[in-house]
């Protein structure tokens, strides 16, 4: 019964195909401003229908709607004929309350590109299914500058019928790649795992270069040696550089938000269950998944060193802390580096997120 439900609301929404279609963006902060412009600028000549946003903030949809030709509304109730809203929230608490505000038509469709909860997404999907309205979700990678320029990646996960509804509109956001994944909710469990994964590759190469600084090699040319050999990464190649040797640290996605998706990946992910790896308790997770946890970790200890709204390029600060010197550009007099020493940050304030990646 609910297989055939499915496929009806996929079949109302493709019909619409020939129709009108207003689509919505919710979430104006550092990836959504630049997604909804590119959602807004990208249209085909077929294209006969309107981009609304709604931002919690008013004046930013309004800042959005000069500068872009989009359509500010004050009110989510003002987005009741639109087929397709996407949305870009810190997490999924702020996607499951605004569903819940939302009124649509029967066979509109959500899109999430938050970095969400795939249990909570599954449960939000449940629960708009009741109103003959479809969700997919659909992450994106590439961070605030992929976010303006359209060089994003995107994983969707959903109801066929729906994400081929939904794709079109993705491709004007996410050019670089769209990959469908699976069900609803796996979008966001591979959002997290990939989330986590960069993380890793990052602490795991500072480790490194921490101790070939120790050893009297300079970090600038360590890298030089590693970006052309097997151990390269993005990170190495562009991360390190740029963020942590430059000690610019301004990446532009926050530590809170970067352990919010690790946490993801090693609460949800893991077993599709409550806990996994609870480094803490002895279960089953803990033997299969142990440098998860590890990642979640250093990213906690990151986060009380510094703070939420920290670049997550700062992950490398607690191993700088506990070496006792930091990693900057630089390679070093007649071939021997000598690290400057640690200097703690001082704290930023840690208010609440506006923006997702």
């Amino acid at each position: 019964i609910m297989l055939r439900a499915v496929r009806s609301i996929s079949q109302r929404a493709m019909t619409t195909s020939s129709k009108r279609m207003d689509v919505a963006f919710i979430g104006l902060g550092a990836m959504g401003y630049g997604m909804a412009a590119n959602l807004s600028r990208h249209r085909s000549d077929k294209d006969n229908g309107s981009v609304f946003v709604w931002n919690r903030t008013s004046s930013v949809a309004e800042q959005h709607a000069s500068e872009f030709g989009t359509r500010a509304v004050s009110s989510l109730h003002e987005l009741r004929g639109c087929s397709v809203v996407f949305m870009c929230l810190p997490t999924s608490h702020e996607v499951e309350s605004i569903c819940k505000r939302l009124v649509l038509d029967p066979g509109a469709i959500v899109a999430d590109c938050t970095s969400g909860d795939p249990l909570m997404t599954r449960r939000i999907a449940s629960s708009l299914s009741e109103r003959q309205i479809e969700m997919v979700d659909c992450p994106v990678s590439g961070g605030p500058a992929g976010g303006k320029s359209g060089q994003l990646a995107s994983m969707i996960g959903g109801p066929a019928g729906a994400v081929s509804v939904v794709e079109p509109y993705l491709r004007r956001m996410a050019k670089k790649k769209i990959v469908q994944v699976g069900t609803i909710g796996s979008g966001h469990a591979v959002k997290a795992v990939n989330n986590t994964l960069n993380t890793a590759h990052l602490v795991i190469a500072t480790e490194g270069l921490l101790a070939l600084a120790k050893f009297g090699i300079s970090p600038e040319v360590a890298i030089e040696a590693i970006n052309g050999s097997s151990g390269r990464s993005l990170q190495t190649e562009e991360r390190i550089p740029k963020e942590v040797l430059s000690r610019e640290f301004d990446y532009g996605f926050p530590l809170g938000l970067m352990l919010k998706d690790v946490t993801i990946a090693v609460d949800s992910v893991c077993t599709g269950e409550q806990s996994c790896g609870n480094v803490n308790g002895g279960g089953e997770a803990e033997e299969t998944f142990k440098f998860f946890p590890l990642v979640k970790d250093v990213l906690q200890k990151a986060v009380n060193l510094e703070s939420e709204q920290a670049d997550y390029s700062r992950v490398v600060r607690p191993l700088e802390a506990e070496a006792g010197f930091e990693l900057h550009a630089g390679r070093g007099v007649e071939g021997h580096y000598d690290a400057p020493s640690y200097r703690p940050t001082r704290k930023e304030s840690s208010s609440r997120f506006e923006a997702s990646a």
